[in-house]
This record gives C-alpha cells, sequence and structure tokens, in this order.
C-alpha cells in the first residue's frame, strides 16, 4: 500500500520534491506523513557504529562552532579566540588556520555560491571571508551590536541579516552601507535559519518562531511554542523544521509553502540544547553540550543511535562529512575528532602544548620623541612607518582642539603590544592592552588631517594585533576597533575645524 502511495504522489518529505500539485498532497493525512517520515528513517537505527579516526588535537583554543560549505568539499571550524580552521572534506585533512576575530567565533554560514563564508562573534563583529581570493574582504564591528546569535545571507546573496540581543539588523552584503535596523523584538533573537532559495528567514524570539519574507521583510507568520525560549533551529532540506526550547523539548515542523506547520509532527524530552548537525540524507542528527560526548539520533524513531566518548571536555558543535559515515565532532579540549562508521578505532597521541608567551606588563613605556623612517603624503597623512603600509579605517569629525581618548583591549587578552603614531610622534610605546581602559589626551592641528595610527608592536598569541579606541566628547561616545600587522597599521584620522 505504501508503495503504491508512493508511485501515485512521488513526494519525498525530507528532499521536497513534490511530483504533483499541492491540492492532492493537502488531502494526505497527517499520519500518513508521519508514517512516511517514520520509514524513512528506520533503516539507519540498526547498523554499524562510529569509532574515532583521527585527531586533530593540539589546536590553539576550543573549538565553539563548525559547519560545511554548501558542496560539501570544506569544513571550517572557529574557536574561542577568533581562529577559522579549514579541512578538505574529499580527504578529512587540516588545510589552513587563519585569524579572523579577536573574540570567540559564534556563527558560521555560507552564501548560496560556497564562495564566502560569514562569521561573527557575540561582542558585536561580523567578517566575510572570500574562497577565491583566500583572505577576508570585508568586516564591520560595533558595540550596539553585541549580542549576535546568527548571521546570514539573504536573497540572492546581495543583503545580510544578523541579530543583537533582541533586533534584527539588515544590510548590504559587502557590508558598506548602512544597517538598518528591521524589528525590535521584545526578547532576545536566539537563532535562525534560512531557505536555500532565501526567500524565507525563520527565526526564534523568546518562545516564538518567525518566518519573514526577505523580498518585503514583512513578517510571514508567527507561532508560540511552550513557556520556555526556542534557543536552538536547524532546517532540514527546506521541508523540516527543527527546534530546541531551553526546557529540553527538541521538536519538529513541517514546512511548506512558505509556512510553518501550527502544531509540531512531534516532541520529545532531548536535554540541554546544542547546535543540531544533520546528515546530508536527513536521516541522522547529532548533538553536543551534554558533556565531554556527543549523541548520534535518529530523530523520528526518538532513539540515540550511539554516544561518543573520546572528547575531555564539552562537545559544542559537530558536522557530517561528505557521507553519513564521516562525522567531525568539536570540543572546548581544543581537538576536533573525525569519527568513521565501522573503522578500527585509534588511540589519540600525546600532543605537547607549546609554551606560555611571557606576560605583558599593564604600564606603558615612556612616550618616544621625533619617529623616523616615516613615508609622509600631502596633507599630514603618514602612508608608511618603518615599512608598513598606513591604511586609514575611520574618519572622524571634532568640535574641539582636545580630544580624550581611552584605549583598552575589548575581546580576549591575548598579550598585545602596541604603541600609538600621533601627528609625527609616537605618544604611546610598548603599552601591553589590557581590560583596563588607558586615557590619552591629543592635541588637533586646526583644519587638516590628525592622524592617530595603532603600530603593532607583536601580534601576541592570536594575530592579528586589536585595541578599542573609545572617543568622549562631552555626552558623545564612538568606539572604534583598530586590527594592525607586521605588514600594515590601521589608522583614524581626526579632522577639527576651527
Amino acid at each position: 500500500m505504501l508503495t503504491i502511495f508512493l508511485k501515485k504522489y512521488a513526494f519525498s518529505p525530507l528532499s521536497g520534491r513534490i511530483e504533483c500539485n499541492f491540492a492532492r498532497v493537502k488531502k494526505v493525512s497527517k499520519f500518513l506523513l508521519y508514517f512516511i517520515l517514520l520509514c524513512g528513517f528506520s533503516s539507519v537505527a540498526t547498523g554499524q557504529l562510529y569509532e574515532a579516526v583521527k585527531y586533530f588535537n593540539g589546536l590553539e583554543s576550543g573549538i565553539t562552532v563548525m559547519t560545511t560549505d554548501p558542496t560539501l568539499k570544506t569544513l571550517i571550524a572557529g574557536d574561542q579566540k577568533g581562529n577559522l580552521y579549514f579541512y578538505d572534506l574529499s580527504t578529512n585533512e587540516f588545510v589552513r588556520k587563519i585569524q579572523a576575530h579577536g573574540a570567540a567565533v559564534c556563527q558560521l554560514r555560507f552564501n548560496s555560491t560556497g564562495r564566502l563564508l560569514i562569521s561573527s562573534t557575540a561582542d558585536g563583529e561580523i567578517k566575510i571571508y572570500d574562497f577565491d581570493k583566500e583572505k577576508i574582504i570585508q568586516a564591520i564591528y560595533s558595540p550596539d551590536y553585541s549580542g549576535i546569535h546568527f548571521v546570514l545571507f539573504s536573497i540572492a546573496d546581495g543583503f545580510i541579516y544578523f541579530n543583537g540581543n533582541n533586533r534584527l539588523y539588515k544590510t548590504r552584503s559587502d557590508l558598506t552601507q548602512t544597517v538598518n535596523k528591521i524589528y525590535d523584538e521584545t526578547d532576545t533573537l536566539y537563532d535562525a535559519v534560512i531557505t536555500s532559495d532565501r526567500s524565507s528567514l525563520i527565526y526564534s524570539t523568546g518562545n516564538k518562531i518567525k518566518v519573514l519574507n526577505t523580498r518585503t521583510d514583512a513578517l510571514r507568520q508567527e507561532i508560540s511554542f511552550g513557556n520556555f525560549p526556542i534557543s536552538r533551529l536547524a532546517l532540514v532540506k527546506d521541508t523540516l523544521l527543527a527546534t530546541w526550547s531551553n526546557d529540553g523539548t527538541l521538536a519538529f515542523w513541517h514546512y511548506t509553502l512558505n509556512q510553518v506547520e501550527a502544531k509540531p509532527i512531534f516532541f520529545l524530552k532531548a536535554g540541554n540544547t546544542s547546535a543540531m548537525a544533520f546528515s546530508e540524507d536527513g536521516q541522522m542528527m547529532c548533538s553536543g553540550n551534554i558533556g565531554n560526548w556527543a549523541r548520534i539520533w535518529v530523530p523520528m524513531k526518538k532513539e540515540i543511535y550511539q554516544e561518543l566518548f573520546k572528547h575531555k571536555e564539552t562537545v559544542t558543535c559537530a558536522a557530517f562529512g561528505r557521507e553519513t559515515d564521516f562525522l567531525f565532532t568539536g570540543s572546548l579540549d581544543k581537538s576536533i575528532i573525525l569519527w568513521q562508521k565501522g573503522a578500527k578505532p585509534i588511540t589519540p597521541p600525546v600532543i605537547v602544548q607549546p609554551p606560555s608567551p611571557p606576560i605583558v606588563k599593564e604600564t606603558p613605556s615612556p612616550v618616544v620623541a621625533q619617529v623616523e623612517n616615516v613615508v609622509m603624503a600631502e596633507s599630514n597623512i603618514p602612508k608608511i612607518i618603518s615599512g608598513r603600509k598606513v591604511l586609514s579605517t575611520e574618519q572622524v569629525e571634532v568640535e574641539s582642539d582636545k580630544v580624550s581618548i581611552f584605549v583598552y583591549d575589548n575581546s580576549y587578552l591575548d598579550g598585545d603590544t602596541m604603541s600609538l603614531f600621533f601627528n609625527g610622534k609616537w605618544i604611546l610605546d610598548h603599552y601591553g592592552v589590557t581590560k583596563k581602559k588607558y586615557l590619552v589626551s591629543l592635541d588637533l592641528i586646526p583644519n587638516t588631517n590628525n592622524y592617530l595610527v595603532l603600530f603593532a608592536n607583536n601580534l601576541g598569541k592570536s594575530p592579528p594585533n586589536t585595541a578599542a579606541i573609545e572617543i568622549n566628547q562631552g555626552k558623545t561616545k564612538r568606539i572604534f576597533k583598530l586590527s594592525s600587522d607586521l605588514k600594515s597599521c590601521s589608522a583614524i584620522n581626526f579632522y577639527y575645524k576651527k
């Protein structure tokens, strides 16, 4: 009977392929749809178990997030210090590491082609990595965006959506245009997913699920579920939405015709909320955040397929490889483990950790007089300092000839030491940046450019060298994030018109 039904309607709830008209599908009972889903998962309830086959140990910090590109060529993981690690899924080998952020990476998402990777940190920084150019091409930062839980490319990859606590923002995907606030919710925005055609954004705020039309930014739908915040979302093949509430309720919902069905297919108590990784065929799910192990689920059977015990600290994230037989798990123990079905288990190698860097003193050295080896352009603009290019990042107009700034580290303390160059002089020399704000007073020259340059004396444990610059002008306060390395220096230009 089931075979006859499938041939007649040619409906695959996980792939989203519907070859009959929607009116006929609507007539199918919910019980029969649930039965089809159940049968689709039943074949994986038995079989070989996963075994650890490769350990990527000695990473710089604990792994916080993990994802794969749309074509399943690359796995990317982010850690607590802002590093990104790249792995080739065809060989399951490590490729490269880059320092993208100065704080823990909280989100990794791809655009529709897989060429661009967008990453973010909870303190309000967003960056875009280009795989063709193999470098970061765009970045924005503001403390106003703190509390980021998600960042996603929108329709035609022309825009991105992201949140800052309870606010939903939208801006051009090149990050060069004005950031617009779309909605100001009454509760925190916890997570979001976007359909493969980028036409619908599904996000959770408090205990509500909302569906937004990305063409108009109008809300299509709002559903309340339970009494606890829904902190995790996942979308499988554009037809199955998974939600995980803070009381441990894991629920699955049909998503069709740009709508989430009003009631879930089913729900169960599944423990602590976690990032959810689904296999390419949608039949298996992996989760963590329950201790030093990961769980593999057969969701539609409400069964745990296997628990994976090899990590030494909390498992934070997971991702399936090019085939369901391969699975990666990331942990706060600074390791990634590759698991394979039916493989012979191996013993993890012993890794000798490098020594810690020396502690940098907080007190700045005395100010140095006139600087040498500086190439200046017209209008008091420095082009090169000690062989490094000067890149102007901000233009600030001020109304006074005296400006007070505070220098500090608003992300991860990693031993950065820097100097400040202002209008032809070093005004701060070899200062170890800390969380404590250090006051610097600037005397501006009227009607010309006044350049403040961040010069990196070292790169700390997590390159590049970064510092927050807080500018106070009476009741007005602005914060900028400067970032320099051993090849270039970032700068702020103050312009005072007398």
